[in-house]
């Protein structure tokens, strides 16, 4: 093989199964929280809507691992508790990523917001 060759860059099965439970998560937690909002709404304590909301995507994200080859060599309780872990990590990141993406939402409506007042000549 040539200095100037480069090999193509192969994903481990690992990481695409992550970045599949991931986005899986992601879109699971949008549509039950859609769908399911008129009825968790009811229950009235921040901390029981949390769970509701937190069960399906966890759950989700928990089956993609557990079918993946994520340390097969581990049986048993160690392996199911650490997909549980990672399963949580995973929540966690999308409820930050969706943070950022409503961030940036409004930063860019607030600049348009900015912009269209100066365009008009400012105050009136």
């Amino acid at each position: 093989m040539n200095e100037n060759e480069q090999t193509p860059e192969v994903q481990s099965p690992l990481r695409r199964d992550i970045g599949i439970a991931s986005i899986a998560s992601l879109v699971s937690l949008m549509i039950f929280f859609c769908a399911a909002r008129p009825a968790v709404s009811k229950l009235q304590d921040w901390w029981a809507e949390l769970l509701v909301y937190a069960f399906i995507p966890i759950s989700v994200a928990f089956v993609i691992l557990y079918r993946s080859c994520w340390h097969r060599e581990i049986t048993g309780a160690a392996r199911t508790c650490s997909l549980l872990v990672i399963s949580c990590i995973i929540l966690a990141g999308d409820l930050i990523a969706i943070g950022a993406m409503l961030f940036v939402a409004v930063s860019f409506i607030c600049m348009i917001a900015f912009c269209m007042n100066g365009v008009s000549g400012g105050n009136h």
